[in-house]
């Protein structure tokens, strides 16, 4: 049996599940390492040794003894400052700045990331919100215990603007009023514009998911910028647009596909369904797995056959979602519901827990927003999703940390919380907002 200790191991002899293990203890490591780091930060810069030691600042002691740039040497002499308990010079003990974050790192659970993340959210809370500084400190720390430190800023945001959501006076008074501009340039035009911040919400939601990168055919990363992404996203909205005639109601539907799949595909996940594009041009086979995916949520015309090809149900519309129980989803869900991910509702699949196809009912119980990319990841892996207490919990491989788990980015107020504040804030206005739609 292979075990991480931070040596250099042949882990080409390891299996998969002992190098999956070791992936996860090797960070834990890397936290235990930066940990050490921070301790031994903080005593040089309590003890004054850069002035001793003939440098002007500790700053710049750390910077020269750990090699590093000067913004790095300052995070970590105040990354030391803030989660770790100081002393007075009787010796008595001084709680942290940042007790909870603390915590999290002396149990090697989140990054020096994360701290970053943390400090630089809690120095943005105005100063008439200081009140709820504690318990948000709480929340972030809590937070980056299973969330990266991308999904950790995302909730803090939303978690001050839930808190503020007048935001700072404005600096100026001129009244700035949407706007958009094309420009002739070479064989194109140049675009050009200000939006506003609802604008820019509404914007950034409709091209997320189509921005999203895209890996070469032979698993090459997308080559493509983030501008490039973005431009093809906004023509490929507007091709969306154009077919349907007017922007969805509800998120719209797919494409009309027909799908036609022998049931023993389905049920024992052998073989492959063919696609027709309308109801005449063929488009081709695919496996097994996608034609259950596909048939999760879309509009399909689903032809299911026997094993002597004659037709056993077409259409079958209790497998269909319906309208109203997906509006039930979205204000349930918000989104996707994976952990971590911000892909909003109306670009998600309603996924069967308990497939269709293995007698699943279509009810809300059994349902679950799910985006493309993670309605992959549960059909092809060994993520597995429940329904507690009425609410989707995800359940990891067993490799991965932190045990099961919810997404907080689309309802921020079902993060566990004892008495807090934030939350009872958070739950009324999500609340508000689902009886207002």
């Amino acid at each position: 049996m292979f075990e991480y200790h931070g040596a250099m191991t042949e882990w080409w002899q390891a299996s998969d599940a002992e190098l999956l293990v070791a992936l996860g203890e090797s960070n834990r490591e890397l936290n235990a390492a930066y940990l050490g780091v921070l301790e031994v930060v903080g005593e040089v810069s309590a003890r004054g040794l850069g002035g001793k030691e003939g440098f002007v600042t500790e700053v710049e002691l750390v910077r020269c003894a750990q090699n590093l740039t000067r913004p790095e040497a300052k995070r970590r002499i105040a990354a030391a400052r803030d989660v770790l308990p100081g002393r007075t010079a009787t010796g008595e003990v001084i709680t942290a700045v940042l007790p909870q974050t603390g915590q999290a790192v002396a149990e090697h659970a989140v990054s020096a990331e994360h701290v970053g993340v943390i400090q630089r959210t809690l120095a943005a809370v105005p100063a008439h919100l200081e009140a709820h500084r504690v318990e948000l400190e709480a929340r972030l720390a809590g937070w980056a215990r299973t969330f990266d430190p991308i999904a950790v800023h995302q909730l803090g945001r939303r978690a001050l603007e839930i808190l503020d959501p007048d935001g700072p006076k404005p600096r100026d008074t001129d009244p700035a009023r949407t706007r958009l501009s094309l420009s002739a340039q070479g064989q194109g035009y140049t675009i050009g514009g200000w939006l506003d911040r609802e604008a820019h919400a509404t914007l950034i939601t409709a091209l997320s998911p189509l921005a999203a990168p895209k890996p070469a055919a032979d698993g090459s990363p997308d080559p493509r910028t983030v501008a490039q992404r973005q431009g093809d996203a906004l023509e490929a909205l507007a091709r969306r647009m154009l077919d349907s005639a007017t922007l969805p109601l509800d998120g719209g539907h797919r494409p009309h596909i027909t799908l036609t799949v022998p049931l023993t595909v389905l049920e024992d996940r052998l073989g492959f369904g063919l696609l027709d594009f309308g109801d005449t041009t063929l488009v081709g086979a695919i496996a097994a797995e996608d034609a259950r995916r596909l048939a999760c949520d879309a509009q399909v015309a689903t032809l299911v056959i026997n094993g002597r090809n004659q037709p056993l149900d077409i259409g079958r519309r209790n497998r269909v979602v319906p309208r109203a129980m997906r509006r039930a989803l979205a204000a349930r869900d918000g989104g996707c519901a994976f952990p971590g991910c911000d892909i909003p509702a109306q670009w998600t699949d309603a996924h069967h827990i308990i497939h269709w196809a293995d007698l699943g009912p279509t009810a809300i119980d059994n349902l679950v927003l799910l985006c493309g990319r993670h309605h992959t990841l549960i059909h092809n892996t060994d993520w597995a999703v429940t329904i507690t207490d009425g609410l989707p919990i995800f359940h990891p491989p067993a490799w991965i940390p932190g045990g099961p788990r919810r997404n907080p980015l689309h309802r921020i107020d079902l993060v566990p919380a004892a008495s807090c504040n934030v939350a009872d804030v958070l739950l009324q206005s999500s609340l508000t907002a689902i009886l207002r739609t």
